[in-house]
């Protein structure tokens, strides 16, 4: 493994953890609040991120900064995976 390999690899995988911490910090909000159902095999990803969006928006008056923090985390994950591939396999 290469310098390169080391570094993106560090990267995802704390990018990972990140929104992977967030993510349940996230749904187990919505799931104490009975705004989701835990039972539900086929919940919608989009619907559960746009309600805590508009419930915390409404109650904080502003996006609340643990959905940011996960959005931020998916977003270092997606690009340093696409770079990495790019750089690696070039």
């Amino acid at each position: 493994m290469s310098q390169l390999d080391d570094i993106d690899l560090a990267l995802i995988g704390s990018a990972a953890l990140v929104a992977a911490g967030t993510f349940a910090m996230i749904a187990n909000y919505r799931f104490e609040q009975t705004l989701a159902d835990r039972n539900d095999p086929f919940t919608n990803i989009v619907d559960l991120y746009r309600k805590y969006r508009d419930q915390t928006h409404a109650h904080q008056g502003r996006v609340d900064p643990l959905l940011r923090g996960h959005c931020a985390a998916v977003d270092v994950f997606t690009i340093s995976g696409i770079v990495y591939v790019i750089l690696r396999f070039d």
